[in-house]
């Protein structure tokens, strides 16, 4: 086993090591390949995942070429206690994030909405690359920022995870790969629920006024993504002129975050007016004395 995991005073120059030649190859590949920092503690986890897939290799006596989606699933576990279980003794559990990048490279594993609270973040930007996977969310960010949603905001870990999780369906961290159909496909087989099936619908939005793919039908999220403030039936007004509106989608925006504002201004000041319908030139007189008091 010292040899297997490589660890201090292992021979790399073994018989096994020729005899597994082909197999270890594509392992050490993958890890040679993730965006991961190179410190002794990520190193030991890499190498004891390449262990780990090579003692489950010999298990099941066969190559993880051929495992099926359940049997990587059976590897990673639901969650971390189900995958200690599984695992070696001496798998800790930074070995899992370093397993679930093999079983998407190496066997096409997608199903990550099963391993529970799974850092689709930390995994996205192993395999393609941390400044690419950040300079795409911050795309989608600045579109949302500009019309006023929370998921605008910096601080916001939502938009990663589900921009994250649409990077790794759809193979791509490009949001130019984004289509229609990906984000029709996450609602159809429940891959993201309540806040984040919100958040989707937001992303989608984005997206679309990026040019990339087709608007959310009006019935796709459970009402409006975390848009920033509580006056909802404002923000229904404010949603309804976006969607009508034939001003370019950056004046669109731009718009939209300033009604926004309104909204939020009316539901704290005046919650009577929360509802265009109700402001009268009174309201609008106080409200355009807050912007120049």
């Amino acid at each position: 086993m010292r040899n297997l995991r490589r660890l201090q005073y292992h021979d790399p120059n073994a018989p096994g090591w020729r005899v597994i030649g082909r197999l270890l190859r594509p392992l050490e590949t993958v890890n040679a390949g993730l965006d991961s920092p190179a410190t002794a503690h990520r190193r030991r986890a890499m190498a004891d995942a390449v262990a780990v897939l090579l003692v489950r290799c010999a298990e099941v006596r066969r190559t993880f070429w051929g495992w099926t989606a359940e049997e990587w699933f059976h590897l990673l576990g639901r969650d971390q206690a189900e995958f200690r279980r599984n695992a070696p003794a001496w798998a800790g559990d930074e070995v899992r994030p370093y397993l679930a990048a093999h079983a998407y490279l190496l066997g096409s594993f997608t199903e990550f909405h099963r391993l529970g609270s799974f850092q689709r973040l930390t995994l996205s930007r192993r395999i393609f690359g941390r400044d690419r996977v950040n300079g795409e969310i911050a795309r989608v960010r600045q579109v949302l920022a500009e019309w006023g949603y929370r998921l605008g905001h910096g601080d916001d870990t939502l938009l990663p995870m589900v921009a994250c999780l649409l990077f790794l369906l759809n193979c791509s961290p490009h949001l130019e790969d984004l289509g229609t159909d990906l984000f029709d496909r996450v609602r159809r087989d429940g891959l993201l629920g309540g806040a984040r099936l919100n958040a989707l619908h937001a992303v989608q939005r984005a997206v679309n006024a990026l040019g990339f793919c087709d608007q959310p039908s009006a019935t796709t999220g459970r009402g409006t993504a975390r848009a920033a403030g509580d006056a909802q039936i404002w923000q229904q007004w404010v949603d309804r002129w976006y969607a009508t509106s034939t001003l370019t989608p950056r004046a669109r925006g731009n718009v939209r975050s300033r009604l926004l504002k309104v909204g939020r201004w009316s539901a704290a000041e005046h919650p009577d007016a929360a509802d265009p319908t109700a402001w009268t030139r009174q309201t609008c007189a106080t409200w355009v004395a807050a912007l120049t008091g």
